[in-house]
């Protein structure tokens, strides 16, 4: 049985179509995320919630410790073996996802540039974004038009396999691996701009109601401001700043605000709405990335999300 690839920008509804149709369909979701796989990162990640988890199976989630290195290859074993017992369960598979960089590996192989010193990596993990890229131009300025600038790790992976063997990571991707999916279909869900934008809003404001701030304060707890900041996970950082400023008496209610209440509401409004750009932000980076697929077959959606009639009969 074939995968059936649900991809999208972050907001527009893939985890709510995926879940209708695993439920018609009786199949098990992959979920194609790479902040997903952290281990303490829930909420602002969008992950399956444990109920979801409970009734469908998932894969693709909890794969390593929060702040731990994790790369594509591990995804793709991953990937590999979950796929392998569903087909030998009888069981078809829904991946659904945003991460362009684990969709391509999965369809069309697996760079295999080894991996990141250890001092190195732990060397980069340390450097700001503006660092990174200016290091990245410095040794290898081609890549800046291929990776994710926004992206820390993406930058500094780019940065060690250069510095560390030689040639550019590009090199290395030409030389891939065999693709674990061959054969599949893959539909990319998209919303109007001003939908998704709305939508967009309303997922953070839901995503703090839900107890995400104190997610992060749990998160800074275990694993130090340092690891919450340089978190890939859009808001992580913002709410990390914005906690490490709060009052003495944080654990009063020093706000009405029913999402943070132990912040200033004005400060807390500001942090909201830059959440919510940033995140629109990424969602037009993956448009860009997933135009370059051809392979994808788009479907609007609309209003509440439902399984579209292009994907009934697919």
């Amino acid at each position: 049985m074939a995968p059936l690839f649900l991809l999208g920008a972050t907001g527009v509804g893939k985890s709510a179509v995926a879940m209708e149709l695993a439920r018609a369909r009786g199949a098990a979701i992959l979920c194609l995320d790479a902040l997903q796989v952290y281990r303490g990162a829930e909420i602002g990640v969008g992950k399956p919630t444990a109920a979801e988890r409970a009734e469908i199976p998932h894969g693709g989630l909890d794969l390593a410790e929060f702040g731990e290195a994790f790369d594509v290859a591990r995804y793709v074993e991953h990937a590999a073996t979950f796929l392998a017992e569903q087909a030998a369960a009888g069981r078809p598979v829904i991946v659904a996802g945003g991460t362009g960089l684990y969709f391509r590996a999965l369809t069309r192989g697996l760079c295999e540039a080894p991996p990141t010193p250890v001092d190195l990596r732990d060397e980069l993990a340390t450097m700001s974004l503006e660092k990174l890229r200016a290091r990245l131009e410095k040794v290898d300025a081609p890549m800046l038009a291929r990776v994710e600038t926004s992206n820390p790790r993406r930058l500094a992976r780019a940065i060690a396999v250069k510095e560390s063997t030689g040639r550019s990571l590009a090199a290395w991707q030409e030389e891939t691996t065999a693709p674990v999916v061959r054969d599949f279909r893959a539909f990319w869900l998209q919303r109007s701009k001003t939908e998704l934008d709305t939508r967009i809003e309303a997922r953070v404001d839901a995503m703090l109601a839900a107890g995400w701030v104190e997610e992060v304060r749990g998160l800074m707890a275990r694993h130090g401001l340092e690891a919450v900041e340089r978190f890939p996970g859009i808001g992580y950082r913002e709410i990390a700043q914005a906690l490490k400023e709060e009052p003495a008496n944080a654990g009063g209610r020093v706000s009405d605000s029913p999402v943070a209440p132990d912040l200033p509401s004005g400060k807390w409004s500001v942090v909201a709405r830059d959440i919510s750009v940033a995140t629109r932000q990424y969602a037009k980076r993956q448009l860009t990335w997933f135009r370059r697929e051809p392979t994808l077959v788009p479907v609007i959606l609309s209003g509440a999300a439902t399984v579209p009639p292009a994907l009934i009969s697919s």
